[in-house]
């Protein structure tokens, strides 16, 4: 059986991992002057707990190539093929790592390392896929190019509460921070070319989550969907946005899952968004 990664920036269900085997690469994440591992040893109430002072200010970074090396071998033998699923290369480096770490073992363990493009709730969903896939016979390549048409075709929106958390790690400026606070502008970001970047700005929430449906809509019609609604400690917000969804949309099927702390390290609480894909590629 093929073995799949997916690295932390992954957001699933509970029980996703289990259900379809796959194993979650741990990322590092800078809180004060001390390395914790998200799923190892810090929970998000305990992150929420230690971010909330503004002076902390959090940074993820990429697992070094030991770190995945050992990780690895924690689960894998000779001869085994392992598929990792990544975040983005143009957001984070893990996808360099993982090439550095399967040059390492390519004498032992074949390891394939894929660019998502993407990140959340799209690495949950190609590693199902990628699992579905193992399970019916086809071979690695085969499903490499299946995910290769998978990220061509997804769909990420968000709304933020505000921009203090992705100024703090330097994802924006402290001018487009001040001025989204002071004007109380709710930011409206999307996934484009690999990166995440603000799309939108409107006053209300309320106007906010329309954009991001209305986004959806535009780009897929009446077209079968899948969609996972991601939030950050605001499940209340993510039922509104389920039921506007299933209004405005043709949803096949729906899952709901909490961002990684690596993710809301970047984009804080009170995230929302919407994750899309085709049901058929």
């Amino acid at each position: 059986m093929l073995k799949i990664i997916v690295d932390g920036s992954a957001d699933m269900p509970d029980g996703w991992a289990e259900l379809y085997q796959f194993d979650i690469l741990p990322i590092p994440i800078q809180i004060g002057g001390r390395t914790y591992y998200q799923g190892e040893d810090i929970t998000p109430e305990e992150f929420y707990a230690l971010v909330s002072d503004s002076d902390i200010h959090p940074q993820t970074a990429a697992p070094s190539p030991y770190k995945i090396v050992s990780f690895i071998e924690s689960f894998c033998k000779l001869g085994d093929q392992v598929l990792s699923i990544n975040v983005s290369g143009n957001m984070s480096s893990t996808v360099t790592m993982v090439k550095h770490a399967a040059n390492e073992l390519k004498d032992k363990i074949d390891v394939y390392p894929f660019d998502s493009k993407a990140g959340s709730a799209v690495l949950a969903f190609m590693a199902r896929e990628a699992r579905f896939r193992d399970k019916a016979g086809e071979t690695i390549e085969e499903i490499q190019a299946h995910l290769e048409a998978m990220k061509e075709k997804v769909m990420v929106v968000l709304t933020l509460d505000n921009l203090e958390y992705a100024y703090r790690s330097g994802r924006v400026g402290a001018l487009q921070a001040l001025i989204s606070s002071l004007l109380k502008i709710k930011p409206v970001i999307s996934l484009q070319d690999g990166l995440l970047s603000v799309s939108d700005k409107v006053r209300t929430r309320k106007k906010s989550l329309e954009v991001l449906v209305d986004k959806i809509k535009e780009r897929f019609g009446s077209q079968p969907v899948r969609i996972a609604i991601v939030h950050s400690q605001d499940l209340e917000t993510a039922n509104i946005l389920d039921d506007m969804t299933r209004n405005m949309l043709n949803v096949v099927e729906t899952i709901f899952t909490e961002l990684s702390i690596s993710v809301a390290a970047n984009l804080g609480p009170k995230t929302v968004g919407i994750v899309a894909i085709p049901e058929k590629i």
